[in-house]
């Protein structure tokens, strides 16, 4: 009889484990899912910070971009750099377009509102764009090739009760190939908008009201002729802290019906006042009354050109200097002018100014204002020289020569507004806008 023995088999094992195994790989699953979520989200957070970021400051360099052309007096070409030929600079063409006409002189800072100049930004640079300003009702957008980098565009508006203020909008894009305008810029990946105001510093702060004042004495020469028709300064010829020696009556044109003496003012009390208290015209008194600032502030002013030309003529400087476009000029030597040259006129004048003494001879005409420090000498020419404008002399006036100083308003007020600083204003409201449609 064969006996047989039952094997009874062990129950399977494993398997609570392995529901436990499966159920922490679900749970590291989602785990790992949610960290990667948040991981996505920290990283389009972080893009949308760089973007706006990036933006921002696109906006805001293009603020400082418009400021600087705003001051800089050379003319510009389509692509915004500096030109040596005829044009227009950055501030003529934008916002001082109706100043085109010298007959109806005014100091505001008008704004070209349907031109839009602007740059696309690089690691290596910028490239730019200035369109000419169109005919009324159209619009001309800055429109610069390159791939999709940050750029931008400026705005100009006028400022509501303030004719020598201008606020500049500025645009920026990120990644948008396509002119950043105020009507598109919204459309960028990242975008901001930035407004600020700017206000006119002018040259001059008081305008001169003769076409001839002295510190001390005025000396004029028999053959100079000294011309004042304008009515608002009651015609007057000649201002002098002291003494004043003018040409015979016959060189001597006021308002009519006036007589000439009439219009010679001497032993001013302001002046005198002035000459007492810097007679050497070191402290720049006479300068600050007019200019509002120092001699060493305007001669660092980014609107002024300095030129040195030692005991040499002069002429050849600035007749280079004025084809830049510069207006504004201080010499730091004597200035002696013996061309036959023009400088400015009366819808575009310069500024010439030396803490030394000044010479003009020849037939040079100049448009503008002549200011001088020097008490040696300030001829007016051996030949047929004109300033139509006016000319101060810190200390005393002595010509020799044949010349004429005739009084200009539109010429002066022209100079004050046309070589003054257009400045942020300090502590005022500024809007900005930032976006980024990268936002999770």
């Amino acid at each position: 009889m064969i006996r047989t023995v039952a094997r009874h088999r062990p129950a399977p094992r494993g398997l609570g484990v392995l529901s436990v195994v499966l159920m922490l790989l679900l749970a590291a699953s989602i785990g790992v899912l949610y960290l990667n979520r948040g991981l996505l989200f920290e990283h389009r957070t972080a893009s949308n910070l760089t973007q706006s970021t990036l933006a921002l400051e696109t906006a805001e360099a293009g603020v400082e971009w418009a400021t600087g052309m705003l001051n800089s007096p050379y003319d510009i070409g389509a692509d915004c750099n500096f030109l040596t030929t005829t044009n227009l600079s950055f501030r003529k063409r934008y916002v001082l377009t109706k100043f085109a006409d010298p007959t109806t002189p005014t100091t505001d800072v008008v704004a070209a509102s349907n031109a839009f100049p602007g740059c696309k930004i690089s690691a290596v640079g910028r490239d730019c764009n200035c369109p000419t300003v169109p005919a009324v009702g159209n619009t001309a957008v800055a429109v610069v090739a390159g791939a999709d980098r940050a750029s931008f565009t400026v705005a100009f508006q006028d400022v509501a009760g303030d004719t020598e203020s201008v606020r500049l909008t500025v645009y920026a894009c990120t990644a948008q190939s396509a002119a950043c305008s105020s009507t598109n810029f919204a459309a960028a990946e990242g975008n901001a908008r930035v407004s600020v105001i700017v206000k006119l510093r002018p040259t001059l702060r008081a305008m001169p009201s003769t076409p001839l004042t002295c510190g001390t004495t005025c000396v004029v020469g028999n053959a100079n002729s000294i011309i004042n028709t304008d009515v608002n300064t009651n015609g007057v010829l000649i201002n002098a802290g002291t003494t004043i020696t003018p040409p015979p009556n016959s060189g001597l044109t006021t308002l009519q019906g006036q007589p000439a003496a009439n219009a010679l003012v001497g032993a001013d009390s302001s002046l005198a006042a002035l000459s007492n208290s810097d007679p050497t015209c070191s402290n720049s008194k006479m300068f600050q009354a007019y200019f509002g600032s120092t001699i060493e502030q305007y001669q660092n002013s980014p609107a002024t050109k300095t030129i040195s030309c030692s005991a040499s003529d002069c002429d050849t400087q600035l007749n280079s200097a004025y084809n830049d476009g510069w207006r504004a000029f201080y010499f730091a030597t004597d200035l002696q002018l013996s061309g036959n040259n023009t400088f400015g006129s009366q819808a575009d004048p310069i500024t010439l100014v030396t803490s030394n003494a000044i010479k003009i001879n020849g037939t040079t005409t100049l448009f503008g204002l002549v200011f001088s420090n020097s008490a040696d000498w300030n001829n007016l020419g051996i030949g047929n020289s004109t300033i139509r404008g006016a000319q101060i002399s810190c200390a005393g006036y002595k010509s020799n020569g044949s010349g004429t100083l005739q009084y200009d308003a539109i010429a002066l007020s022209n100079a004050r507004r046309l070589t003054g600083t257009l400045v942020r204003v300090a502590g005022s409201w500024r809007d900005f806008r930032v976006n980024s449609d990268t936002l999770p």
